[in-house]
Parts: C-alpha cells; structure tokens; sequence
C-alpha cells in the first residue's frame, strides 16, 4: 500500500490518493534511499513530482512541508509520505498540528501552550499560512546540522504571523538555542511574496556561518513586500533584513540582542520607516547600502556594538530625526554618500570600545552631505562630527555640540559649517591635514582649551562672525597661511589670537583676554578694524614677526610687546586700557570708611567705657 493518504476520509478520496502515488513514483514503505557518497549529494530522482523536486531544490532538510493551493505535502528524507486537502484559502498552524502528527507539527496543552515546529516549511505560489495569538508560543526546532533543522520561507506567497510568539528550541525542549547551532530557525519571504508580522515576537532566528543571508533571521527578500508593526526581533543572528524587498513598512519596530546587525536594509525601495529602535546588537545597529533616494525617519538606535547607524553608497538618501544613545562605535557613519542629509540627528555618546567615538562621521570617495541642526553631546572624549580627508564637500547648518575632545575635526575639502554652537569640547574646530576651502560662519564657541585651531597643511581656511569665549588656553590658534578672520570676537581667554602662518584680519574684537594677539617668529598679519583690549599685553610679536594695523585699537598695560614690528596706518591707536572709574570709586569710599573710623577712635581715646549697674549681671 503506498505510503501517501489524504485526510478527507471516503473511499473514492483513498482511491484517488493511491493512484495519485503511483503517477508521482512515491516510494512504497521501507523502500531505503540511495546514501549519498562523501562529500557529495545522492542523486535524486523526482519522477516528476514538484514536491520531491522543491525538496532537492532547497537544501534537502529531514522534513519538508510544502504547501501548494489546495495540498500541503510531507516530505521526509526524499519520500513524499502524506499529502492533506486543507481545502481552499489560508492554512492556519492549528489546522497543521491537527492534521500532519506530532512529528511535524504538534500541540502542546498547558498552563502555557505551546505549538512546536519540527519539520521546515515551503510555501508555494498562491498560498497562505497564518499563525495567530490562538497557536501560543510557536517553538521552531533548532536542529544539530542545516538538514534536520526548520524554517519557513516562500515565494508568491502570503505569511501572516500576527499576537505570536515564535522561538527557537532544541527539537524536544523549551530553553535557548546557542547561536553556533546550525540548525536554528529562519524566517524568508521571496520575490513576489508577502510577509506580515504583527504585534508579534521572534527571537533565537538566523544560521551561523557562511551561509546565504535569506538565512539570518527574519529576510524579506528580492521583490517581496510586507510589513512589522508593533514587533520584537531578539537575539536573532540578524534582527530583520529587508534585502531587494520594496514598499516594506516598518512601524514600531525593536530589534535587540543580534549576534550581529540589528535591521539591514539593502537594496530596499520605497520602504517607510515610522519608530525603529536597534538595542544591543553585535554590530551596527542599523545597517543601510545599495540602491538611492530613500527617505527613513525614526530611527532609534541604543547601546550597539559599533555604530547606531552605518550607511555606504547612498544617493539621495534622507534620514530626519536619527536618534543615537551610548552605541559604542559612534551614532552615524556615512561613507560615500552623495547629496544625502541628515536632519535633526540627536546623538549622545559614550566611550568607545574601538577607540574615541565619532558622533557623526562622514568619510569615503564622492562624499556629499548635508547635516542639519544637529544634537550632539558626549562626556568628553571622541568627536562630534567628523569629514574624512576624502570627501567632496559637507555643509553642516546650526545645531549644538557639547563635551567632546573635538567638536568638528575637519580633514577633508570644501566644508562649511554656518550658526553651530560648540560649548565644553577641548577643542571646539579642528582643521588639519589637507583641509581645503573650509569656511566657518556665524559659529559660537564656549568653553573648553582652544576654540578654533587650524594646522599649517591647511588652505583657504575663512573664519566670517565667529564669537568665541570662555577658552582656558586660547581662543584662535592657527598656523593656516592665507587665514581670513571678517568679523567676530574673542572674550574670556588666554590668548585670544595665537597666529604662526599668514593672516588677514577685518573688524575684529578682542576683549577681557591676559594676551590679545601673538604673532610667532616670521609671521605677517594684516588687521583692519582690529579692537584689542587685554588685561596684561596688547600685541606680542616675536622678533621677525610684523603686524600692519589700518584703523585698529589696542589697549593693554603693555600695549605692545616682543621684538617684531608693528606699523601703524589710518586712525590706530595704542594706548592703556581704559581707567577703572567705578573701582576707582569703590577703593576710594572704602579707604574714606577706614580713615573716619580711625579719626574716631583717635578722638576718643581718653573717653571712660561706661560703668554698667552693679545690679546688671548679663553683660557678657
């Protein structure tokens, strides 16, 4: 008697069945099949039947479970063993553990009943299968080897998982499965199919090792579609990757715990992104490369491995409100991104396991970004945002950076950073190695060592409306020939103006500094409109050093100092500084204080303290 029945009972169904056996060449009972020799696969023959044929075709597991319009079919080892009539529409995971046995799919009674899932599943063109809040917790067994472990995946076909929670479990267990375990479950939707997951959990998905990445965890893929609303990915070996999949939504979305990244998005079109929020991963938090013009907004990212978000070779890409918290790598990577924008990215870092961690780091050939009032702060270390030497060009627009070693470190060309504020960073501007054409415009520094510093490798570097105060050490210090400084201050430091290369300096104020304006050994500087007022010397010029002043004024104990030359031209004064009127008046009123109380004792110094009643005795 041929092995494959049918659960519609009747005579005229088992008739049916048994010679439907003999057309597809099922294999009788017992009937052994052929070993496969070492190192290779046993040829098989399909005898024409489409289910023999998927299971050579998709990596040959112990069991398979093939649903097709109208069928579902078990195949174990290569032998078709039972085929079932669930009827026309979607298959639901209740109606497979009523009706396949507990080999493959079975029910599990209790205080917390459970579904377990023993065989892998291949949904065919034009089916469906659901798992609802009705199947419990779905455990989906973890076999030793790839063969004997599940998954479910298909193409042209519906998976709707909604109110479940679906986990990986040894085949006869409940406890976790460890991540090297070849066998762990996979979730994979293909081209032209739909994967839905809905108010749903999904954790300990995703094979390890070299394997292909439909197998990560929980994949659309080419050309699916689909959606995860209110959902949690956790523990998987990839928490979710939408790989070639288009019009995937993304809605309140937590993918936590990966042994590697947490969401990838490759090659994905007109996927929309509203709440995602990437926690713990192994590596980036999210992951986004291939294909242009994507807009994703709320995405939050949290304590990951490397960074919260790492972007490659995008055009056109559009990230609004990117919030980063504490990922170890950094908050946001764009490498090689042409004209993309980031705006209103939000990140707060931390100390970096793979050294000082770069809030925003823009890098890589053709790099052309725009980053727009940016929110970013650190606890002193690492740098707020970062242009690789290699870029095109970057704009950053407003925003505020605090508490970093560096606030902007600028390496690389035509930069423009217009109305940032930098308070508390060590240095809030650095420009160096071969930056060109950096222009820095309306910014406001505050606290910290040095405001602005720019090396003597750097070119066209033009300082328009910077205010700097509070720096402990100094306000400007560059060795940038060719320097231009229009408009702006410096108030609150050390020195206020430390120049070794060639300067050119336009209304320019200078002010409650202990030095204005040093000039190292060799350095020319030509200032119009320059106001200086310091409380201990003006202008120290090095000898060989030489200061042009048109129209300027500097006021200081020690007007000037050094050895170099200073000339002179227009309406320049150099004079002390203003004269103290109000302390002035202040010692004076006081040392009149003083001298009356003196002349008052002085008058009465004869006079007889007062005798006090003897009958007064609290006089202490």
């Amino acid at each position: 008697m041929p092995v494959i029945t049918r659960t519609r009972l009747g005579t005229l169904g088992v008739i049916t069945a048994a010679a439907l056996a003999l057309l597809v060449g099922a294999a009788p009972e017992g009937r052994a099949q052929p070993a496969a020799g070492p190192g290779a696969r046993a040829a098989v023959r399909t005898d024409g039947d489409p289910d023999i044929a998927a299971w050579a075709r998709n990596g040959r597991p112990e069991r398979l479970m093939v649903l097709r319009p109208g069928s579902v079919t078990l195949v174990e080892r290569g032998r078709a063993v039972k085929r079932l009539d669930p009827g026309p529409g979607t298959v639901t995971l209740g109606w497979l553990s009523a009706h396949t046995g507990r080999r493959w799919v079975a029910y599990e009674p209790g205080p917390q009943p459970r579904m377990r899932v023993r065989t892998a599943v291949l949904l065919a063109p034009g089916t469906a299968l659901q798992i609802g809040p009705a199947d419990g917790t779905v455990l989906l067994s973890a076999g030793a080897t790839a063969a004997s472990g599940t998954w479910i995946r298909g193409s042209n076909a519906l998976l709707d998982i909604v109110g479940a929670t679906l986990a990986s479990a040894p085949p006869n267990g409940t406890g976790p499965v460890a991540g090297h375990v070849a066998g762990r479950p996979y979730l994979a939707m293909g081209a032209g199919g739909r994967m839905n997951i809905d108010s749903s959990t999904v954790t300990g998905f995703g094979r390890p090792g070299a394997v292909s990445p439909n197998e990560s965890g929980v994949t659309w893929g080419k050309g699916s579609t689909g959606r995860a609303s209110r959902s949690t990915f956790r523990d998987n070996r990839t928490g979710i990757r939408l790989a070639g999949a288009r019009g995937v939504r993304l809605d309140r979305v937590t993918v936590t715990g990966a042994v590697e990244d947490g969401a990838v998005l490759d090659g994905d079109r007109n996927t929309t992104v509203k709440g995602l929020s990437a926690e713990r991963n192994g590596r980036h938090g999210v992951v986004v490369s291939g294909l242009d013009n994507r807009e994703l907004t709320g995405i939050t990212t949290r304590a990951n491995y490397d960074m919260g978000i790492n972007a490659t070779a995008q055009r056109g890409l559009t990230l609004t409100r990117p919030v980063s918290y504490g990922d170890l790598g950094g908050g946001i990577r764009l490498t090689s991104c042409v004209a993309c924008t980031v705006t209103r990215p939000v990140v707060h870092g931390e100390y970096g396991v793979h050294g000082p961690p770069r809030a925003v780091d823009v890098l890589g050939p053709d790099s052309r970004v725009t980053l727009r009032a940016p929110e970013l702060t650190n606890e002193g270390d690492g740098t707020g945002i970062s242009l690789g030497a290699d870029i095109v060009g970057v704009t950053v627009s407003g925003g505020k950076l605090s508490g970093f070693e560096r606030g902007i470190a600028v390496t690389g060309p035509h930069v423009v950073v217009d109305g940032t504020a930098v308070r508390g960073s060590r240095i809030a501007v650095a420009v160096h190695g071969r930056a060109r054409h950096v222009e820095l415009r309306g910014m406001e520094v505050s606290g910290g060592r040095i405001g602005i510093t720019a090396s003597a490798t750097t070119r066209d570097v033009t300082l328009t409306g910077v205010r700097i105060s509070g720096t402990s050490r100094s306000g400007l210090s560059s060795a940038s020939p060719g320097l231009q400084i229009s408009g702006g201050s410096v108030t609150g430091c050390g020195t206020a103006i430390d120049l070794r290369g060639r300067t050119r300096i336009e209304e320019f104020t200078v002010s409650r500094t202990r030095r204005g304006v040093h000039l190292a050994a060799g350095t020319h500087v030509a200032a119009v409109g320059l106001d200086v007022i310091a409380e201990r010397k003006g202008v120290d010029a090095d000898a060989g050093a030489g200061l042009d002043l048109t129209d300027s004024r500097v006021r200081a104990p020690i007007a000037l100092a050094g050895d170099g030359s200073v000339r002179r031209h227009g309406n320049t004064v150099i004079t002390l500084p203003p004269f103290p009127w109000l302390g002035f008046a202040a010692l004076a009123a006081l040392g009149l204080a003083i001298l009356l109380q003196t002349v008052h004792q002085f008058r009465h110094r004869r006079t007889a303290p007062a005798r006090v009643a003897p009958h007064v005795r609290n006089i202490t």
